[in-house]
């Protein structure tokens, strides 16, 4: 006998079902409507041939949301399946719609002022022609240059993504739009210039401070007086020392927007962020929440938490390089406080993503930058981060690309399966 469906999923299967019977109805009664309708003879009737064919296309637009809910829950059915049977589901292939060698001097051909996308190649301009845009505070609309960032400096990097918005959580505002930002592969912040922040954030880079490789060098603006960029990095606050860096400053350079507003899927789309599939793989698991939730009341994804405050806590002295397996879910659960939370720390549900998987150390966390207060916060019990291990922007798609703060109990160690000889 098999095991019992838990309640949720019974729910998902319910709504993924409606969802594929109520599309087959529609589908049928449009092509009922176009094909038996006497179009031949209908031509003097004008305002029948009128509504016929809104209700044609008002049917079409119902069937389009309700294939979306489907294909939501066949993803989320998929995705739930490999929570439950601890398999890792992160993507196989990038989300972001890469431009080739090709592409990319087609578009700079036609417009040299063509903002950057994803897989073209950028160069970092000069530390001068940088300091000659910023503010006295260190800015440009309202977005810091950090001095982690000037050992870049005329160096080519690879875009990542284009940051056109941003998920800010520290305030609780939600999605906010920011302007003419990329994120560069590989860069992240070491944290050296404020107070040794580990977080490793990924640096944002406004395309004012870079330039298509190649392209002639302006002299650059005469500044008056050399900006001191570290003295933009703390501020006094109450006799007390406060950090300003990027993430503290988000809100600032960015304005708010709604996430109901779609205008930010479909710059995602145009401008390289995201593939076809992927997008409607986030549009259709967004529309399934939305029509679950109001049916049965579950959501996705689902962790079922110890009914308490106190959390159990194991150190295994894990160490940058070392592979680790990340722990199944119903592992996991055994180890979360009715918060969600272990000592503190919050299990974000899209790091159900990464359970079972395997992953290799980057860096032990004990001490951070607070993005609300810019307070350094020193970790009683250290978190360890991941190679691999990235926030994927669920389903608002958001360009950032953190890593997630691992507790040493959610992981296992992982022997070698082989070892190279000298």
């Amino acid at each position: 006998m098999g095991t019992p469906l838990r309640p949720h999923r019974r729910h998902f299967m319910r709504t993924t079902v409606l969802a594929v019977g109520s599309l087959v109805v529609l589908v049928a009664a449009v092509a009922t409507l176009a094909i038996t309708f006497p179009w031949s003879t209908a031509g003097d009737n004008a305002p029948v041939v009128l509504a016929v064919i809104v209700s044609i296309g008002v049917l079409a637009l119902l069937a389009s949301y309700v294939a979306l809910v489907g294909i939501g829950g066949i993803i989320v059915l998929h995705r739930d399946s490999r929570e439950e049977r601890g398999l890792p589901y992160l993507p196989a292939r990038p989300r972001e719609r890469i431009n080739g060698p090709v592409r990319t001097a087609i578009r700079r051909a036609v417009s040299r002022g063509a903002p950057f996308r994803p897989g073209e190649i950028a160069e970092v301009r000069t530390l001068p022609e940088i300091l000659a845009t910023l503010d006295e505070r260190g800015c440009l609309d309202g977005m810091p240059f950090m001095p982690e960032m000037a050992a870049y400096c005329e160096h080519r990097f690879p875009v990542h993504r284009r940051v056109d918005k941003v998920w800010e959580y520290a305030h609780g505002t939600g999605v906010r739009r920011v302007r003419g930002a990329v994120l560069l592969a590989t860069l992240r912040c070491d944290g050296q210039r404020h107070g040794g922040c580990q977080a490793a954030c990924q640096l944002i880079w406004k395309e004012a401070w870079l330039r298509v490789p190649g392209a002639r060098v302006a002299p650059a603006p005469a500044v008056a007086g050399r900006l001191d960029l570290d003295a933009c990095t703390q501020v006094s606050v109450g006799g007390g020392r406060r950090y300003v860096c990027q993430m503290t400053e988000i809100i600032r350079a960015s304005t708010q927007i709604s996430w109901r507003d779609p205008r930010h899927y479909w710059r995602d789309l145009v401008g390289g962020n995201v593939r076809f599939a992927p997008l409607v793989a986030a549009l259709g698991v967004r529309a399934f929440h939305g029509v679950n939730w109001r049916l049965w009341g579950s959501s996705w994804p689902v962790l079922t938490p110890l009914e308490s405050d106190a959390t159990p806590h194991r150190e295994l002295g894990l160490q940058p390089g070392q592979m680790v397996r990340v722990k199944s879910k119903k592992a996991i659960e055994s180890t979360l406080n009715r918060k969600l939370r272990n000592r503190g720390l919050e299990f974000g549900t899209d790091m159900l993503s990464c359970a079972g998987g395997s992953h290799r150390v980057v860096a032990r966390v004990d001490r951070i930058v607070d993005e609300r207060s810019g307070e350094l916060l020193e970790f009683k019990t250290p978190s360890i981060l991941l190679e691999g291990a990235h926030a994927n922007g669920g389903t608002v798609l958001t360009p950032q690309n953190e890593y997630f703060f691992w507790r040493e109990i959610w992981l296992e160690p992982q022997s070698p399966t082989s070892e190279q000889p000298p």
